[in-house]
């Protein structure tokens, strides 16, 4: 069983979260290229779910101590409540009282995999015209 690697914010300085957050990145996914703006780690990423689908660009923004956000850039995606974005066009990868993002979470090993699947269940949403992945309600009402 592998030792699990975590960042503790207490006691760590943030530039230093962002130093070992983006080597683990680098190791699991070369592809992504980084930029640290502000003291926030900016990743920028692509997927193509299958060969029929177009390359899917992404980023993903993370100021230590609070969740990674994930941002469609190209193609563009507008807001919509059935394909689980919120209103800011960040996605909806996880519902926040199933998972609660810590120090103990990493980019790598969730919200990387995590985006990869949302591109192709909203790929699924294309073709069917309804999200296929389970998911909990939260539309506003």
């Amino acid at each position: 069983m592998a030792i699990r690697t975590y960042i503790p914010l207490r006691g760590i300085k943030k530039h230093l979260a962002i130093i070992l957050e983006k080597k683990l990145l680098k190791k699991h996914f070369p592809f992504l290229k980084f930029q640290v703006e502000k003291g926030k780690l900016m990743c920028f990423g692509y997927v193509q779910p299958s060969e029929y689908s177009p390359i899917f660009h992404y980023r993903v923004e993370w100021d230590p101590g609070s969740s990674p956000k994930v941002f469609p850039i190209n193609p563009s995606i507008d807001y919509d409540d059935d394909i689980h974005m919120y209103e800011e066009g960040c996605l909806c990868l996880y519902y926040p009282k199933d998972f609660i993002y810590d120090s103990k979470s990493h980019i790598y090993d969730t919200i990387i995999p995590w985006t990869h699947e949302w591109f192709l269940f909203y790929e699924l949403y294309m073709i069917k015209g309804r999200w296929l992945h389970p998911y909990v309600e939260h539309k506003k009402i």
